[in-house]
């Protein structure tokens, strides 16, 4: 027996199966009149796929046409797929008993196709173009669960291809996505306009804001002066005022009228004020 290979003994004189498996490669007495049912111990491939005329099929895979099935819609939808299953070792007798050595394959695919085909109506066939993975899972889910209840076999990997669709959906399909890549498109450069705008928005209120900030500034300057110079004004005055009170309190200490003197006083204060580079003229009114 190889070592990709796993056995069951078959007794022709109690025509019965023994209950072990042989599982190690090599030479094994079974005695007389007994034989060995052959079993894989490895891995496999089931495919529903179309294959050109270059593919070499292996023994021991299965190979079936594409599955044609329904969505939940009604579409007739066209899959290819493949997944790989294992037999399991401690379950070949109940295998074997279930559908004998040879007849397994044959209803791994009927179980398969059945799976998939009722599995297939519980999506749309926009599912199955824009949401092939989930699709995928599910099946996988469903035929892992089904083939091990069922048959004692393992699903150890599953791979769904695009859908076949026929050619006015598939049509549709295309112009839908490209729809799709317009409404993107669209959406991207409203976005864009609005963060421009929405940055020129910004940029008007801050400068706003400086402008009112720089007003506020020029105005409290401007107030902070016009105080300055008024405080200014009035102590000048108020020193000037003092000064006047002062000589007119001068004069008044002669005892005499002190109006005419101070005044005569202010009078030569001014000529003394007075810029002698400019001359006054009188001018007589001709008559």
């Amino acid at each position: 027996m190889e070592s990709s290979q796993w056995a069951l003994v078959y007794d022709w004189w109690a025509e019965s199966v023994r209950e072990d498996a042989i599982t190690q490669a090599g030479l094994h007495f079974v005695g007389l009149g007994s034989y060995l049912l052959l079993f894989p111990a490895t891995s496999k491939y089931c495919y529903f796929r179309n294959f050109d005329g270059s593919f070499q099929p292996t023994q021991e895979d299965v190979y079936e046409k594409p599955l044609v099935v329904r969505t939940s819609d009604g579409l007739k939808v066209t899959l290819e797929l493949e997944f790989v299953f294992r037999l399991q070792m401690n379950n070949l007798r109940s295998l074997y008993m279930l559908v004998g050595a040879e007849s397994y394959q044959n209803t791994l695919v009927h179980i398969a196709s059945g799976t998939i085909a009722a599995h297939a109506t519980n999506f749309s066939a926009q599912a199955f173009y824009g949401d092939r993975g989930g699709v995928a899972s599910a099946f996988q889910e469903a035929l892992t669960q089904e083939l091990a209840q069922r048959l004692y076999i393992n699903v150890m990997s599953f791979q769904l291809q695009p859908a076949h669709f026929p050619k006015e959906y598939a049509a549709a399909i295309v112009e839908t996505q490209e729809m799709k890549q317009d409404i993107q498109v669209a959406e991207q450069e409203n976005k864009t306009k609005v963060i421009r705008k929405q940055t020129e928005l910004f940029s008007a209120r801050q400068l706003a804001h400086q402008i009112v900030i720089k007003a506020e500034g020029d105005a409290q300057q401007t107030l902070v002066s016009n105080q300055a110079d008024v405080a200014q004004f009035k102590y000048r005055q108020q020193v000037l005022a003092e000064g006047y009170a002062r000589a007119l309190q001068f004069f008044s200490a002669s005892g005499q009228d002190a109006v005419p003197e101070f005044l005569s006083y202010m009078k030569l204060e001014a000529f003394k004020a007075h810029d002698n580079s400019k001359k006054t003229v009188k001018l007589t009114p001709v008559s």
